[in-house]
């Protein structure tokens, strides 16, 4: 599915930027926010109960609060700074603000290929238990969800406004 799809068809984001960013904070934002908890809170229990199992990943848990802490940070500087810049109308105005935002993405995108990576693409091992399932299919829409947030902001919001 391409990002456009993603979107509402009644969207037209190069003239509603305003819409677009909506979009981002209630479609993407408020998600992250809900549904990272969870994977975190997952997350422990595998640990906690598979602890030695031979396809337990690394410190997931550890993983995912490191990265929910920098999707956060990440958020609120869009949601205090760039978003309200944008809603000005600052069209050609925001490079810095948005070169910073696409490193985040960069730090972000590589944060979901280790996750892919230790989680063999999110696939559980064999007899895994129902919370180990449940964390892969979170990591995996967590990992969608992520990937299309971004694409949406660098490929269809930014150049709008840069």
């Amino acid at each position: 599915m391409s990002v456009i799809a993603s979107l509402p068809e009644t969207l037209d984001p190069k003239r509603e930027p305003r819409a677009l960013i909506d979009h981002i904070l209630t479609r993407y934002h408020e998600t992250h926010r809900r549904e990272f908890p969870e994977l975190i809170r997952l997350a422990m229990r595998v640990e906690e109960a598979h602890a030695g199992h031979p396809n337990l990943p690394d410190n997931i848990a550890y993983r995912l609060k490191k990265m929910h802490g920098e999707l956060e940070a990440h958020m609120k500087r869009e949601e205090l700074i760039l978003f309200p810049m944008m809603r000005q109308g600052l069209f050609g105005r925001l490079s810095g603000p948005i070169t910073q935002m696409r490193l985040d993405h960069e730090e972000h995108d590589a944060m979901l290929g280790e996750l892919k990576a230790l989680t063999g693409a999110f696939h559980a091992p064999a007899g895994a238990c129902g919370t180990w399932r449940a964390l892969y299919q979170g990591l995996e829409k967590l990992c969608t969800d992520l990937e299309e947030h971004i694409a949406i902001e660098n490929d269809i919001l930014f150049p709008v406004f840069e």
